[in-house]
């Protein structure tokens, strides 16, 4: 299989479409596809045309008047058309209503075709010419465009070719195609059409809306033989468009629901209609809940044998990211009114027949006698309650009365975090004790757990840092062991109470110290995008502790370093004062309120908080800027609060069970390639907690799947890395002198997979470029990067230097940086040497570069500033015009390391190469001991005291000397 061809792979794919009932035709050009379409069309709705009269085709003024219908729309527009019904007047003066598309697989005419091209020649708007491998056709239209490769290449390949023919060559009835589907024989997957062009920019389909296919139990379905025989039999693919797809009302956009998606409303579904009973979907945070219960309500909607249908939502979910997300699927759905009053107009109405609205006024409804007679007359009728955060406490409270009052009513619960023997709370009901669906079926529908979707990357794994915050050496109380006081489960066995270590004022100031010296490496990567963080500890008072500390702290820095920090809780007026706290909850709300409005102009109160934690969550959504960089919370948006810029959780709290795993969830919502994991730094030991409910969500399987590994893991990935790429090009030199395209493409996956294993490093808060520096140093790195971003360029250049594959994925993220480093002082250079200046000119190039130098904030510069600065005075006006500037940098810097070695040996009365050995050792094993140096000193006659004091001295020379030389860490 290996060594099959792309051409091989096609016709082993139209035979297979064949096998299942497609009819092969052969279609070459654009004029072929077009009289296709118009004789198919006429079949498809030859019925209807011999009904006035007419023969099953059309004429040319008739496909005319089609076309123009169907022509130079977007895809978005096109969609709507295809599910729409077209009135063409005929010849003969009738006029006939035209389906594109039927539910109806017996009426509809499944095609497929291959090597299409598409050219200027035929359709005018196409920019370049290209030809399609493998086209699915409905009724005449290109419906499903599949793209393949040979096994062994990347499947981004394909996904990249899509997304070039979707900008140039995708135009006139290729604009009705609806789905991709890419494969390289082994692994398969397919996504939605787009836009191409939003806002007047180009839209390329992200790689996260790209999926794999399964069976209901979630397991994978990657080889495209299985594949095609599943996807693509006409009632599943006839489905997956008519039932499967959505189509926004309020923005132009086109979504297909995942697999798991699916087989979950086709189990709520059956449960309902056939079985008449209720249940629940377990689907985990973050996997696209609401958008799969809200096609349930839809596609319930319209079975004749459902009268209505509710969708109800905690009042306290229903934020404007809520509504706009309810609306965006059918406009104005959402009953976003404080009013019951309003849910029984809607209840009264009969073109109502599905509804959106909360918990709490439901239950008022049903329990309030003034809105009886409305109520009663849906007493017998079949209502299906859709309940979305299902494990919610104030569901279990209010289903009793909602039950009682709709007699033949079935519940459909969803939920990421159900509530199970172990976690179930004082009711002592489990989700499934609610959702209660006899005694033979099983009152869970449906599973996708957090294994499953990260396995699918439809979310991300989670990056945890302990950090322990309690040292002791000593314990008066015999029998107790230091080492296990950061362990809760070990302090309650003793009755050891480590409350007031955890609430200690020096503790705080440290914690918030630390969150603030590293907050830049976690939610700015790479120095590219910016993220958000929430910092959440145990209780108000602690938090206002917190509070102060960030602020004391944000005063210490320059104003365009402070963090915006922002804090929200919810008070009760009447709280009891007795406990010792300083100030009332209300008192420090006011507070948190008024410098927040100081910040960011804006004019809270207490009497608006409600618009107060709306504008919080828009920033920390980045919809509103600037930004909240750390929002400090009790409770409060640790669950169902979705922000995908949010990439960070601070945790100062314990936390057991689904509250564990809803909080962690806030943070792993796909989003930009910089946004690799959700980052968790705790500053208690939580992680028995934190593996029993990962173990417990995720079907008691290893809650390792779930987590990076530690530091150290990924150090040891970084030198296995560095061997692969060193076996493709052994220095930067090398790389720039590749001249196939294999050769290529292997240094660019392989320096690609480098730079992702550098991007998780930099994450953690002990990442230091020393330790990397063994087997490569920041400098070299950046050489390498240099070559990979001159290939990028390269496949958008028309005359390019070198055969680059044009379809390589390139994560341009996580390499492109605008940090001022030693490499960007040096790429300075060399700008000012190589262009065609005046001698003036290059004067005022270098003072910039040397003022650039002086107001860095970069380390490694700093560091090598006085090296650089005489670089710069003393070599370079006299280097030949074509010189290698890095190359010129790198052997001055040699000459003054080996200067001030001997310098040192000289003044010290002692042998080069010893200095220089030493050195040497140090560079590679980032270590020296004294011990060494004395061993290396000891031919040389002195006492005690000198040789203590001359051994110190060569230690300080040898990590100086590697710092001046070879520390390649950035300041984060």
């Amino acid at each position: 299989m290996s060594h099959i061809s792309e051409y091989e792979v096609e016709n082993i794919l139209i035979d297979r479409l064949e096998s299942i009932g497609y009819s092969f035709i052969k279609l070459n050009t654009y004029e072929d596809v077009l009289a296709n379409f118009r004789a198919q069309l006429a079949e498809f709705n030859a019925k209807k045309l011999e009904e006035k009269g007419h023969a099953a085709s059309f004429s040319d003024t008739e496909f005319n008047r089609i076309m123009i219908h169907m022509d130079n729309h977007s895809v978005y527009e096109s969609a709507k058309i295809l599910r729409d019904k077209y009135i063409l007047q005929l010849d003969n003066g009738e006029n006939v209503y035209l389906d594109f598309f039927s539910n109806d697989t017996d009426r509809n005419i499944y095609q497929v075709t291959h090597q299409v091209t598409m050219d200027k020649a035929h359709k005018e708007d196409v920019v370049y010419k290209n030809r399609y491998d493998v086209t699915v056709l409905i009724n005449g239209l290109p419906m499903i465009q599949i793209e393949l490769k040979r096994p062994g290449v990347e499947i981004n390949e394909a996904i990249n070719q899509i997304n070039r023919y979707r900008k140039f060559s995708f135009k006139g009835l290729f604009r009705y195609l609806q789905l991709f589907v890419v494969s390289n024989s082994v692994q398969t997957k397919y996504f939605c059409n787009e836009n191409e062009m939003v806002d007047g920019r180009y839209n390329p389909i992200l790689k996260s809306l790209v999926f794999f296919w399964t069976d209901d139990k979630n397991t994978r379905i990657n080889d495209l033989n299985t594949f095609t025989s599943e996807f693509f039999c006409k009632p599943t693919i006839t489905e997956m468009i008519d039932k499967y797809m959505i189509i926004k009302t309020t923005e132009p956009v086109l979504m297909v629901m995942r697999p798991y998606q699916i087989y979950a409303v086709k189990a709520a579904k059956k449960r309902v209609l056939e079985v008449k009973q209720n249940g629940y979907v377990f689907a985990c945070t973050g996997s696209g809940k609401t958008l799969t219960s809200f096609k349930l309500a839809q596609l319930l909607r319209e079975e004749a044998r459902v009268d209505l249908v509710v969708f109800l939502i905690d009042r306290k979910d229903l934020d404007d990211q809520t509504v706009e997300e309810y609306n965006s699927f059918e406009k104005d759905c959402v009953d976003n009114t404080d009013s019951t009053r309003v849910l029984i107009q809607m209840l009264k109405s009969s073109e109502k027949k599905m509804i959106v609205t909360t918990i709490q006024k439901m239950a008022n409804a049903v329990k309030n006698p003034k809105y009886e007679e409305v109520m009663d007359g849906y007493r017998d009728k079949k209502v299906v309650f859709i309940i979305d955060e299902c494990h919610r406490s104030q569901f279990g409270s209010m289903h009793a009365q909602i039950q009682k009052h709709f007699e033949k009513a079935n519940y459909i619960g969803f939920t990421g975090t159900p509530i199970f023997e172990k976690n179930k709370g004082a009711d002592g009901r489990t989700t499934a004790d609610v959702f209660h669906a006899g005694d033979k079926l099983d009152a869970c529908l449906h599973r996708y757990m957090i294994k499953d979707a990260i396995a699918d990357g439809n979310v991300l794994r989670f990056s945890v840092e302990y950090q322990r915050t309690i040292f002791a050496k000593n314990i008066a109380v015999k029998g107790i062991d230091p080492e296990q006081l950061d362990d809760p489960e070990y302090c309650k066995r003793h009755n050891i109470d480590m409350t007031p270590l955890y609430h200690d004022e020096e503790r705080i100031t440290r914690v918030a110290k630390h969150i603030m010296e590293h907050h830049e490496q976690h939610v700015h990567p790479q120095g590219k995008d910016t993220y958000t963080a929430l910092f959440a500890v145990d209780s108000i008072p602690i938090l206002g502790k917190y509070y102060d500390a960030f602020q004391k702290l944000n005063k210490t820095v320059p104003e365009e370093k402070r963090l915006k920090i922002a804090a929200i809780f919810s008070y009760q007026a009447n709280e009891d004062m007795d406990d010792g706290a300083d100030e009332h909850s209300q008192e420090l709300l006011e507070r948190c309120i008024k410098d927040y409005n100081a910040m960011y102009g804006t004019a809270f109160g207490i009497d608006t908080f409600d618009p107060y934690r709306k504008d919080i969550a828009k920033r920390l959504k980045q919809k509103v800027l600037p930004q909240v960089d750390i929002l400090i919370v009790v409770n409060m948006f640790l669950t169902g609060f979705d922000a995908k810029p949010l990439n960070t959780l601070y945790l100062d709290k314990n936390l057991v069970w689904h509250s564990l795993v809803q909080a962690y969830s806030r943070t792993n919502r796909i989003d930009k390639v910089t946004k690799q994991f959700g980052q968790i730094v705790t500053y208690r030991n939580i992680k028995k907690w934190q593996d029993e409910a990962l173990t417990l969500f995720s079907g008691d399987g290893d809650p390792n799947e779930y987590l990076l590994e530690d530091y150290a893991y990924y150090l040891n990935q970084w030198m296995n890395q560095n061997v692969i790429l060193r076996k493709i090009t052994p220095d930067v030199e090398a790389a720039g002198q590749l001249q196939s395209e294999d050769e290529i493409r292997m240094f660019i996956m392989a320096f690609r997979a480098l730079a992702k294993t550098l991007a998780t490093l930099k994450t953690f808060s002990k990442f230091d470029w020393a330790d990397l520096g063994a087997v490569m140093d920041e400098n070299e790195y950046e050489g390498f990067k240099s070559w990979y971003l001159y290939y990028k360029d390269q496949t958008v250049n028309p005359n390019p230097k070198v055969p680059v594959p044009v379809d390589v994925d390139f994560d341009i993220e996580l390499v492109r940086t605008d940090r001022i480093n030693v490499v960007y002082i040096l790429n300075l250079l060399k700008n000012a040497k190589t262009h065609t200046k005046t001698e003036e000119e290059k004067q005022q190039d270098v003072d910039l570069i040397l003022r650039e130098i002086e107001r860095s904030d970069n380390e490694s510069l700093r560091l090598k500033k006085e090296v650089m600065r005489q670089f710069i005075l003393t070599r370079f006006y006299d280097l030949p015009e074509n010189a290698d500037v890095m190359e010129a940098f790198n052997q001055f810097e040699k000459e003054q390391m080996q200067a001030d070695m001997e310098e040192f040996a000289f003044d010290n009365q002692i042998d080069f190469k010893i200095v220089s050995d030493l050195v040497s050792a140090y560079t590679f094993s980032g270590n020296v001991s004294e011990d060494n140096i004395r061993e290396r000193l000891m031919a040389y006659p002195l006492g005690l005291l000198k040789m203590t004091k001359l051994t110190k001295n060569v230690k300080r020379f040898i990590q100086d000397t590697y710092k001046k030389y070879k520390a390649e860490g950035e300041t984060e």
